[in-house]
């Protein structure tokens, strides 16, 4: 059934009368240098410019350093805050040295703070120093694929032989959203964290992230700003049942260039709907039995634009198996279908 309904598929696509529909929502134009935005649904990369360039990630760094104080340490370890870690400066949550925090905390204090003194704290309690940290970083990079990417610290800021480029932080950010634990921080809004041991002052952080809350569908990821990086920021978001990642580089506005690449992907629909969506009124189609309210919708829809990037092989994602569904579900039994 799955070849007779690939080559159906093929074949009436390939018709050279079908009437064209609506275009393909506008590409959209970020100012950021580098960009991306990427149906994770349908394993779709939608658009993208300059995603090889290697660039400064600034904070989004902290995804990396979250991803290897999982895979190696335990959320209930208590951590004593070094002299080093608490001056480390730039943006933090005032962490005193000679306190001692969880690792559970100091996690919190960087998914939503962006804590340079919790990434260090972290770095030393895994691995005794900043420079055996990032070895751990640069090797779970390269067991991620991150083939364009050097940590040089936990935090992110500038350092020689620091970057990575679009593509690697994707890679880097789905993997981030893979784990239970980086969902719940990058969705948490407000936090407040134990009292300052010499002052007894709350320390208290809302999340760097200003997107959530204030655009829809947006929960998580990472923020980031250097003078090398620019702003920086990884968006994980999900829409109508389809989930996304925007990743901006090099932007004077993080959150409009990200807004810009969403709404873009919003306007999309799933490839199934949208490789139908030119045969809804072919003379073939007009003679399917097809609900009158499913027929508008997919005549209102935009089809799927030749220079779409798969990133694997479509007859094995998700959009594939989509797409077999719905001709089972409306081809007659002896053309393999089920209805």
């Amino acid at each position: 059934m799955i070849h007779l309904a690939t080559a159906l598929v093929a074949g009436v696509l390939m018709l050279p009368s079908l009437p064209p529909v609506l275009a393909l929502p506008e590409l959209p134009e970020p100012e950021a240098e580098s960009w991306l935005v990427y149906d994770v649904t349908n394993d779709v990369l939608l658009a993208a410019d300059n995603i090889d360039d290697r660039r400064a990630m600034a904070s989004v760094t902290k995804l990396m350093t979250v991803l290897v104080a999982l895979d190696r340490g335990r959320l209930d370890d208590l951590v004593t805050v070094s002299e080093t870690a608490a001056g480390v400066g730039e943006a933090e949550v005032g962490l005193v040295a000679g306190e001692q925090w969880t690792l559970r905390e100091l996690l919190t204090a960087i998914m939503v703070r962006s804590g340079n003194d919790a990434a260090v704290a972290i770095a030393e309690h895994i691995a005794g120093s900043v420079a055996g940290f990032a070895d751990l970083m640069n090797q779970k990079a390269v067991a991620l694929g991150m083939s364009d990417t050097s940590f040089a610290n936990p935090h992110g800021l500038d350092e020689p032989g620091h970057f990575t480029s679009a593509r690697d932080l994707l890679t880097l950010a789905l993997a981030a959203i893979d784990e239970p634990v980086v969902q719940r921080l990058a969705r948490t809004r407000t936090v407040i964290f134990r009292p300052d041991p010499t002052t007894g002052a709350e320390r208290s952080a809302t999340n760097t992230n200003r997107l959530l809350g204030s655009f829809p569908g947006v929960d998580g990821l990472k923020t980031g700003f250097t003078s090398d990086a620019g702003l920086v920021l990884a968006t994980s978001a999900d829409q109508g049942g389809r989930a996304f990642v925007a990743v901006v580089m090099g932007s004077q506005d993080h959150f409009a260039d990200t807004r810009i690449l969403l709404e873009f992907a919003y306007a999309t629909s799933g490839p199934a709907d949208r490789w139908m969506a030119p045969l809804v009124e072919s003379e073939a189609m007009s003679r399917t039995p097809l609900d009158p309210a499913e027929r508008r919708r997919l005549a209102n829809l935009s089809p799927l634009a030749s220079g779409i990037e798969m990133t694997s092989d479509p007859l094995t994602t998700p959009g594939a198996v989509e797409i077999m569904d719905w001709l089972a579900s409306r081809l007659p039994v002896v053309l393999g279908g089920s209805s």
